[in-house]
This record gives structure tokens, sequence and C-alpha cells, in this order.
């Protein structure tokens, strides 16, 4: 199979991320930190390291691990941060750009009194700093927005829009699903008060695992409680980090896994991977007067002068995207995305709103033969 849906999840994995995770199932996956045997203190000070390898990589404010809190994935860092600063009465914006992990919460929190307002795109699939600037309010307490969309691989000015929180006294989150592990994520020169991250795409980790880093100067409050493993005679919920965020015992295995694919993402260049694949795949698609590609104008063919990640969604004239893509899986054996991958709202300002596309994204583990068969089987549509 040819596998072009890393942005869905990346595919396959570096081999030592298997080895890590089974030399961790046989010897340390016990509760960490928990007990008082060597062996729970040894997996708890792994965890506590991949805490600060994760602070230091997305550069938290203050470098503090305690901060950086495990989640099962971005949409749960995600619901954790927006209910946990949010209150009835407070305002939040976001973009046209979300995903659901996004658009789904804010829609639910409608019933709580919580007002939102979203920020258009350009044709290209860019939101404007200016778009935001003009729907904040007094009671605006979040501006929610996403590092690169899912759909288009735009890559959004978030220094420039978390200069304008930052000035207003706003808190700013920002969804790095996509660009985490890809492209560097830096909290601090972001301004970012609230960072949600995944584990499973770029970072190149299992799936069940992810994060939410939390500046020091935003309280959170937990929308979750349980054990912790410590001080358990406290009756109430601790309060102190990353405790106070967590419940329960975390995704051990997961997060061993996560630390192997962080060393691996940080000591390959994935980015320039993706990015010659995706010229490529552009060059390509340039001999193809049926296929066009969104926010792309016919001729483009270098994706960082686009300012784009490598996702590439695709209409071919006169057929549905779900059909194109079955044709791809059943008769060429490559696996791609169709459909409105989870962000409706970029397909109704993109005009795809009925049937979506077919979205295309290279991985670090691609080739350029795999992007020729590609191009082979839409030559035939």
């Amino acid at each position: 199979m040819i596998y072009l849906d890393n942005a869905a999840t990346s595919f396959p994995k570096p081999p030592a991320l298997a080895e890590t995770m089974k030399d961790f199932l046989d010897t340390e996956a016990v509760n960490p930190g928990r007990s008082g045997f060597d062996l729970s203190l040894r997996a708890g000070l792994r965890i506590d390291e991949l805490r600060q390898n994760l602070a230091s990589y997305f550069n938290h404010p203050d470098n503090d691990p305690n901060r950086v809190v495990f989640t099962a994935n971005a949409t749960d860092a995600l619901n954790l941060a927006i209910q946990g600063v949010c209150h009835a009465g407070d305002h939040v914006v976001s973009t046209v750009l979300e995903h659901n992990s996004v658009l789904r919460p804010l829609f639910e929190l409608q019933k709580m009194g919580i007002t939102h307002d979203l920020a258009p795109c350009d044709e290209r699939g860019f939101v404007h700093p200016a778009s935001i600037e003009k729907l904040l309010r007094p009671e605006t307490r979040l501006v929610i927005m996403t590092h690169a969309s899912n759909v288009l691989g735009t890559i959004q000015p978030v220094q420039r829009i978390g200069e304008i929180c930052r000035a207003k006294g706003i808190l700013f989150l920002i969804d790095t699903a996509q660009t985490a592990g890809v492209i560097p994520v830096d909290m601090k020169a972001t301004h970012a008060d609230l960072l949600a991250f995944t584990g499973h795409k770029g970072l190149m980790g299992p799936t069940g695992t992810g994060g939410l880093l939390v500046g020091n100067k935003v309280e959170v409050r937990p929308i979750r409680w349980g054990g912790t493993g410590v001080r358990s005679a406290v009756r109430g919920h601790l309060e102190e980090y990353p405790y106070r965020l967590e419940a329960g015992t975390l995704n051990t295995v997961g997060l061993a896994g996560l630390g192997a694919g962080l060393e691996w993402a940080r000591n390959h260049d994935a980015f320039n991977t993706e990015t010659q694949l995706t010229n490529r795949l552009l060059e390509g698609l340039d001999d193809l007067p049926s296929i066009g590609i969104l926010g792309l104008e016919k001729g483009e063919k270098d994706i960082n002068l686009a300012g784009r990640l490598s996702v590439i969604s695709l209409l071919i004239d006169g057929m549905d995207p779900a059909k194109a893509g079955m044709f791809l899986d059943a008769d060429w054996d490559i696996a791609v995305r169709t459909g409105l991958l989870c962000a409706p709202l970029v397909h109704e300002a993109m005009g795809t709103l009925q049937g979506g596309t077919i979205r295309i994204s290279p991985g670090p583990f691609n080739t350029p033969q795999h992007i020729d068969q590609l191009l082979e089987a839409l030559a035939t549509f």
C-alpha cells in the first residue's frame, strides 16, 4: 500500500517506536511514581523526562515541565483548555478553518452562555489578523486558532495574532495538530498561553497520546477529577500542575512511544522530505487539466512559497471525491482521505461542502516513486 494520509495519522512509524514500547512493556510498565519501589520510580522518571523534553521542544515560556499535561489527543487537550478557561458570559473568537475538535465544543458551550464568532479565511485559505481583531469584544476571553489547516495545509499567522491577544489581555490557544513535529512550534515566540498537540501525527508517536501546555499565568479549571497517586488523603482534587488536569493512570506505554517519536522528529527533517514530495506532486498535477487544487492556482509548484504544509486537497472534474478515493484504493492500492475531513466550514468557504475533497498528505517515509504512482493513477480519471 502507498499511504498518503499522514495528516490524519503518520504511518508507518519509525522502528524505534515499537522497540521502545515493547521494551517499556517488558521492563517498566507499572504505575509511574505511585509506589515507592524502584521500578515505579523509574517509570515516573521516564514520564518526567518526557514532560521536560516537550516543554523544551515547544519552548514553554517558563520551561516548566509540570505545566505539560498529558491527554488522549489534541481533541482532548482542546476540550480541556476551552472548558477549563471559559465561563458563562464569556466570548470566544476562532476561525472557519478549525477542526470539529474546536467547532463542536464551541457549539456545545453556547448552551452554557458562552458565545463565539468565527473569522473568515481568504480564497487561498489564510485568516488575516485584522479579521480576528475585528471580532474582539470587551468580554472576549479566548482566541483559538489552528496553526495550519488540516484541509489546505495553510500555515496561519499565529505570531501576529498572538501579539494582538497579548496586547489586549486575551488568552491565546494554538492547535498544533498539523504542525507539531513538522515545523517549529514556539509557544513563547507566538505569545501562546495554551498549546494543544497530538502525538500520532508529525511527532510520529502512537495514537492515544497528546497534551496541553499551560502558561504559568493561566489557570485552567479541571473538568474531571480522580486519583493522582499523590496526597490521597486530600478530599478534593489537587490544585497543582500537572495533577490539576490529569486524573487516573496515564497511558504510560503510549507516552514511552511518544518519547521515541519526539526523539526521531528532532533528528530528522521530515518537513524537507515532505516538501520535496509535494512539489513533485504539484509539478505533475500541472499536466492534468481535469484536476484542481484548493487554494492554489495552476502553475504553482513550490509549497514553501505558498506558505503551506504538505497537505493538498484535490478536486477532479466530474468525479465525486469518495468515488475517486475508492478507485485509488481498490485499483492502485493508494490510501488517501476523502470527504469533509472533520472541518466542514473550510469546505463551506471553499465551495466544496457537497462531497468534500481528496486529500493527499505525504509523510517522511514516502518516496518519489509513490508520488509518481499516484500521478499515474490520477491521469486515468
